[in-house]
């Protein structure tokens, strides 16, 4: 009889353990999903004052003594459009899908996810308890989205460029697991070599790519997203270019 219990335990250990298995085997073998986009607009504005022509101007955002400006917080336009993009997830059924937000330390790329972060169910307070409920751990932890660098603000005295986060941008969306689905807010500076430093996309193409004038690296404008697919051997797709239609004006100031 022990015996008996010995065999069907020993069957149930190996049935569970081929299971395992299988669903690691599966999940391995799904595609890895990024969106990728460039963060929306930011404020950048002078202050002029009436002190006479020899006085320059000073910038409304704190900058460093090289003019590398932070803490641009997203304009309305650019406030209106981080919304737009969270109700395109939430309409095309994905929102809820994601698995990773990834930022880095400034604050125009997080501020553009945060709508997305609540809306996919990775930030925001949960449970009503007045903590933020996310796994990210940063300098704002819980809100959803990870930053990169994790642990220097945007104005500390060791600026980071934006160039500064592109290798631990990169390492991240190596990193991520078989089966993840990611949005990726970058830099017009930097989102292009991201792409394919990470995912090996060639970014060339003018169209499916627009440039800055005068530029082979800078992205143009606001309303593109790239859906990039990573294969299990690890090679990139890109296998849709969105182009949103969002009638977003500028308002002129009162």
């Amino acid at each position: 009889m022990h015996g008996v219990a010995r065999h069907r335990r020993w069957h149930q250990l190996v049935t569970a353990g081929i299971a395992l298995w299988t669903l690691q085997a599966e999940a391995r073998s799904q595609p890895t999903i990024i969106y990728f986009v460039r963060h929306s607009e930011n404020e950048v504005r002078l202050v002029r004052t009436n002190s006479g022509a020899n006085v320059p101007a000073t910038f409304a955002e704190e900058c460093t003594p090289t003019r590398s400006c932070c803490i641009q917080p997203l304009s309305a336009l650019g406030q209106a459009r981080r919304d737009a993009l969270a109700e395109w997830f939430v309409g095309h059924g994905l929102a809820r899908r994601l698995t990773h937000l990834i930022a880095t330390n400034k604050p125009r790329t997080a501020e553009t996810l945060r709508p997305l972060a609540i809306a996919s169910g990775l930030g925001g307070d949960r449970d009503g308890d007045g903590t933020l409920d996310g796994r990210d751990v940063d300098l704002v932890p819980g809100d959803g989205i990870q930053q990169y660098p994790s642990d220097a603000l945007e104005c500390d005295p060791a600026y980071q460029r934006t160039l500064d986060s592109k290798p631990l941008i990169v390492d991240a969306i190596r990193a991520l697991p078989p089966g993840s689905r990611a949005v990726v807010a970058n830099h017009s500076d930097t989102l292009y070599a991201i792409i394919t430093e990470a995912t090996g996309v060639e970014t060339s193409d003018p169209v499916l790519f627009p440039k800055e004038a005068g530029s082979t690296t800078r992205v143009r404008n606001f309303n593109d997203l790239w859906i990039v697919e990573i294969g299990p051997a690890g090679a990139g797709t890109l296998i849709k270019h969105v182009v949103f239609d969002i009638a977003l004006k500028r308002q002129r100031p009162e």
